[in-house]
């Protein structure tokens, strides 16, 4: 029950900043393309991978993080901050708008972003971790 209150704290908060962060750029940003989404989502798997990238080295000696802590950050936090949903239904309003390039740039765009932003960030606990 204990974990559940941790995801359940985590997510509030994640969600939270996802508002704050989607709001503050959507209203200094171009409204054609979801780039607070595309922003979050990005520096959701960049944070997803640099604290895996410190975490699985640190299981590996068997000094684990608290169960809780790593699930606050990743289930909860990370969980609540990216949005895979918004992602969707902004990508189908494209379409359906009849924007057709700007709905492709915003799949490969986050696709890609997503993927290298968690590399970047595994690659830098890595680095670090040395």
């Amino acid at each position: 029950m204990q974990n559940i209150f941790y995801v359940f704290i985590g997510g509030g908060l994640g969600a939270v900043c996802r508002y704050l962060t989607t709001t503050k750029i959507g209203a200094i940003m171009p409204a054609a393309f979801p780039c607070g989404t595309f922003f979050v989502n990005t520096l959701g798997s960049f944070l997803m991978g640099l604290i895996m990238g410190i975490l699985l080295p640190l299981a590996a000696e068997g000094q684990l993080m608290a169960e809780s802590a790593r699930l606050f950050l990743t289930v909860g936090f990370l969980g609540g901050f990216t949005t895979f949903s918004s992602f969707s239904l902004e990508t189908l309003t494209l379409f359906e708008g009849g924007q057709y390039a700007m709905a492709c740039l915003n799949i490969i765009g986050s696709i890609t972003a997503g993927i290298l932003a968690a590399l970047l960030g595994l690659s830098l606990a890595r680095l670090f971790s040395l």
